[in-house]
């Protein structure tokens, strides 16, 4: 009755309107498939050629198909890094001129001098390397195959430890929980690609042309099978695998990585890093024939190869490549060299994301990676709260649980499943580049442009009591800047140890020598002993700060804490305008590089005014280290560079201009029993040098003991507790 009632706009306007409700409420929980996930790129054939018949180029490059736009890119790509290094020779020029006035005009010994000298040296350098790229011709270079130099000496890398366990299985999901933000793009490159969850999607799965061993840190094969590296240090010489297939199933050639140039730098990527990378870091790129590429460094150094390996895209791909790429490319999954791709009909926007393996992987058969990547589907699953992530484990929806946080790995894990041996903890230790996580202190300002202010800080901080008491024992003290970097990392440096004692004296050659009513110390304009801790918004850090301030308060010193947010303390320490700082780096292996931190370069310019923006937060500058600076940038073999390493450590500690915070030297978990992982004589669990175990994808999900495991949770049976504890082997210790 009520339909007949209805008159037929009224009925076609509920209609529309219901439509539109219902396209609504689906796309609050969206899949991938219905945002495009599932495209599939065309043909290479349907792309314009690279090259044309008239070009002065190898008969093979005529054969290539390239995305749009692509012809005439060598050629304006050369005249624009000839013109980058016409421009940047003649700046140099001017500033090593300009540096030599002032250090002829400056009293001989003053911080003017040697500030001057020290420009001189780094932008000496710099202009022998622009002056020798001038020399050398273009920048990107084709040849045929037969040009190739003789006298190479070639390596294969296959001396190593196998990655792994034979008896590793194929098949089974494993379920993942993430604590972050869903990405706002599946692109590799471009606008907010460089999210915490790229690294899952690409970073952790591609294979690049060479890798580092994770056991030995020594150089083995990825997408290349071979490489040799030139008799002055500098062209690494990279012959790729003929059976090297993206996950579409595209052959891999050089001319990827001349596509991965051409895309990577285009104004339309919206991503200026990339021809700083390629400008910045190699002075030429070599094609010989489909299968060799040459790549020449601006200066040698140790693991060149590692250095000179170059990211490859997929040239087919990007067929539809033009000015809306960051609109297009959204959603679309760049295929990868390894050994998973998204699943792009098991994606929940906003919840959910599904990697699934490569149906015939090329390099599933192959050293270090036929053990790897074993299971067929791995689910990451984006839940907020640590609570719920917990929850959603003890019920057996996800198979591994994040515990490093003591709270977790202790009450956290309290759980029946644990008691009765279904779920195993693991506390795996590791050896991987720590961030320098610590008190960076400005030396630009007061109260820390004085060395004694700075050595009575270090000793006025607590940080073995908060150790104790927040982290419970398990966190470790730093003690050089650059820790876990293997044989690189000098361990004999430590951090000065807590003394009032200590710390009043060292306050008092400051001149605070007078103590109020409530302890503090001032000087006797009546200057109070007063410090600033800035830091981002954390609990955790407040619960730090509630212990140092106490214990800073009996070395005579009022310690206040000023949190910001992110965003705001970053702008904040990059333009010096804080007094010290909770903050760290990111850093990552194989070699440390102390430059962009610690070289007098980026903390003050030829007046002496500080400079903003640099990495330089603490304005450190020190003559002696600038020169141990330099010799890690000039060292080209690893004798030297350990040394130069170990030296510029040593002096880094003897500029106090940063307090040792507190790291981990493990990743704590637990697991569900039935994942599995290798224990191989070469390879017991996890090689070290993994931050994470689940990066090195060795494990595997073993079906029989899974449902054994599930039938036996059903039926109260149960097993004895099982810890695993696995140590840093003691012959990769050294391993970077």
């Amino acid at each position: 009755m009520f339909r007949l009632l209805l008159k037929p706009t009224r009925r076609l306007l509920l209609s529309s309107i219901f439509l539109l409700m219902a396209t609504l409420l689906t796309g609050c929980d969206d899949d991938g498939a219905a945002l495009g996930l599932e495209w599939k790129h065309p043909s290479d054939l349907t792309m314009p050629p690279g090259f044309a018949e008239t070009d002065d180029v190898p008969t093979y490059t005529k054969r290539w198909h390239m995305p749009p736009g692509f012809a005439g890119f060598p050629q304006r790509w050369n005249a624009q890094v000839r013109e980058y290094v016409e421009q940047h020779a003649a700046e140099s020029r001017q500033t090593c001129e300009a540096a030599m006035v002032q250090y002829l005009t400056a009293a001989p010994g003053s911080t003017r001098q040697h500030r001057a000298k020290m420009r001189f040296m780094n932008t000496w350098q710099n202009l022998m390397n622009l002056s020798r790229r001038q020399e050398q011709g273009d920048y990107l270079v084709f040849r045929r195959e037969i040009e190739l130099p003789e006298d190479l000496e070639w390596h294969d890398g296959m001396d190593q430890p196998e990655l792994g366990s034979p008896k590793a299985q194929k098949g089974g999901t494993l379920r993942l929980a993430l604590q972050r933000s869903f990405p706002s793009t599946f692109r590799v490159f471009g606008p907010n690609s460089n999210n915490a969850f790229r690294r899952y999607l690409y970073d952790d799965i591609d294979l690049p042309l060479i890798r580092l061993h994770p056991g030995t840190g020594k150089l083995i094969p990825g997408t290349a099978d071979r490489w040799a590296v030139s008799r002055d240090g500098r062209t690494v010489y990279f012959h790729i695998d003929e059976a090297a297939r993206f996950s579409d199933g595209s052959r891999l050639t050089a001319r990827d990585f001349i596509t991965s140039l051409y895309v990577r730098t285009s104004p339309y990527g919206v991503e200026p890093f990339y021809n700083d990378y390629y400008m910045g870091n190699f002075s030429r790129i070599e094609v010989y024939g489909d299968q060799y590429l040459a790549v020449t460094l601006a200066a040698a150094r140790p693991y060149a190869p590692f250095y000179a390996s170059l990211p490859p895209s997929c040239t087919a791909f990007y067929a539809e490549f033009g000015p809306d790429y960051p609109t297009r490319y959204l959603w679309r999954v760049a295929p990868t060299t390894g050994g998973y791709t998204v699943n792009p009909y098991d994606v929940i926007m906003g919840r959910q994301v599904s990697l699934i393996r490569v149906p015939d992987w090329w390099a599933a058969n192959r050293k270090y990676t036929r053990y790897s990547c074993n299971v067929d589907h791995i689910v990451y699953q984006f839940v907020s709260e640590n609570t719920k992530v917990r929850e959603l484990f003890r019920l057996g929806q996800l198979d591994v649980f994040n515990a490093r946080e003591a709270d977790f790995w202790y009450e956290g894990l309290e759980m029946e499943p644990v008691h009765r041996g279904l779920v195993q903890r693991v506390h795996f230790s590791n050896i991987w580049p720590r961030n320098c996580f610590g008190f960076h202190l400005n030396c630009s300002q007061t109260p820390f442009n004085d060395k004694n202010m700075r050595r009575g800080f270090h000793h006025a901080l607590n940080v073995q009591q908060v150790l104790d008491t927040v982290f419970r024992g398990d966190y470790t003290r730093l003690g050089s800047y650059f820790s876990g970097f293997g044989q690189y990392t000098d361990e004999s440096i430590k951090a000065l140890p807590y003394s009032p004692e200590k710390a009043r004296e060292c306050f008092a050659r400051a001149g605070y020598t007078i103590e109020e009513p409530d302890g503090i110390l001032a000087r006797p304009d009546g200057t109070r002993l007063q410090v600033t801790l800035s830091s981002r918004i954390d609990p955790l850090y407040t619960n730090c700060m509630n212990i140092l301030r106490e214990e800073a308060a009996r070395c005579g010193l009022d310690l206040r804490l000023d949190q910001t947010d992110d965003t705001v303390l970053y702008s904040r320490v990059k333009a010096k305008q804080y007094q010290a700082a909770i903050f760290s780096w990111g850093f990552s292996p194989p070699l440390p590089d102390p430059a962009p931190f610690f070289d007098s370069a980026y903390a003050f310019n030829a007046d002496g005014v500080p400079i903003p923006g640099t990495s330089n937060i603490t304005a450190t500058n020190s003559p002696s280290l600038d020169r141990a600076i330099l010799a890690c940038k000039a060292a080209t073999t690893e004798a030297a560079a350990v040394a130069a390493h170990h030296q510029a450590q040593q002096l880094i500690a003897a500029t106090l201009a940063w307090v040792p915070g507190w790291t981990t030297s493990y990743w704590r978990f637990a697991q569900w029993r039935w994942l599995r992982w290798p224990d191989e004589p070469g390879c017991r669990f996890c090689p070290p040098c993994y931050y994470d175990p689940l990066d090195s994808h060795l494990y595997w999900i073993d079906e029989k003991m899974k449902e054994e495991t599930l039938r036996m949770r059903l039926s109260g049976e149960s097993l004895p507790e099982v810890d695993l504890e696995i140590p840093l082997p003691a012959e990769t210790a050294e391993a970077p």
